[in-house]
């Protein structure tokens, strides 16, 4: 059985940002990232991250953009969230597939990288990869529309990728239920068209299987039992994976 206290840890919310100078903003603890490059091609920034206001230090590569695509990750523990609190901080609950991913973008004002060089993206640079949802039943707060499209950190382009370890992933045809909430971050909440963030990351997203399962990252809950649970407001029985196993 996984200590739920030791998997998730401390809320520690990622970005990239590679390079130049460090922007350090009083009050915020900090969290040292790496990606594994040589001393000599590394420099370091701080900028400020998203959602529960964190800042961070990630590394990167110092190449031209000539060189082989440079995946830059970045990693981050977070704080476990229970139902309850995962429905207090959303203001949508979701159910719904998986129509369209779309090509990550730079939140820049064209959406592609402005500089030629790594060190030369700057402290505030990311990307985002956006996911268009068909709406299949609205579980909290109902829209009059169809689709909801969700907003995570990370993507690639020809260049450089970014890989965020505690956002969601998603396919096509995947069919979900998801915690949204409103998008609060600095680096892209301003980029439309209008758009929401998993809440608690990778805690908000369940893909629902043919076989009446929940699943999200080594835990699953019985379908029938969390839809109960939201409608009811208790917290539904969850299981991790490495328990079935034992």
């Amino acid at each position: 059985m996984i200590d739920r206290t030791t998997k998730y840890g401390l809320l520690s919310i990622g970005l990239l940002s590679v390079l130049i100078a460090g922007i350090v903003l009083s009050g915020y603890p900090t969290q040292h990232l790496q990606n594994g490059s040589s001393e000599k091609n590394v420099q370091q920034v701080s900028v400020q991250v998203s959602d529960d206001n964190l800042e961070q230090h990630v590394e990167g590569n110092n190449e031209e953009v000539n060189s082989p695509r440079i995946i830059i990750p970045i990693s981050g523990t977070l704080a476990y969230l229970n139902f309850t609190e995962l429905n207090q901080r959303s203001e949508l609950i979701v159910i719904g597939t998986v129509k369209e991913i779309l090509p990550a973008k730079w939140n820049t004002p064209d959406g592609k990288r402005q500089n030629d060089s790594i060190d030369n993206i700057g402290g505030n640079a990311t990307m985002y990869t956006d996911i268009v949802i068909t709406v299949d039943k609205y579980l909290k707060n109902p829209l009059n529309q169809k689709e909801v499209r969700v907003r995570i950190e990370g993507g690639e382009d020809e260049v450089v990728g970014i890989a965020v370890d505690y956002e969601p992933s998603f396919k096509e045809g995947e069919k979900v239920l998801l915690y949204l909430r409103e998008d609060t971050y600095p680096l892209f909440n301003k980029i439309g068209p209008k758009h929401y963030l998993v809440s608690g990351y990778y805690l908000g997203k369940f893909t629902l299987t043919d076989d009446g399962l929940a699943v999200r990252e080594y835990e699953y809950v019985e379908q029938k039992e969390l839809l109960d649970s939201i409608e009811k407001g208790y917290e539904p029985e969850i299981k991790s994976f490495e328990e079935v196993k034992e």
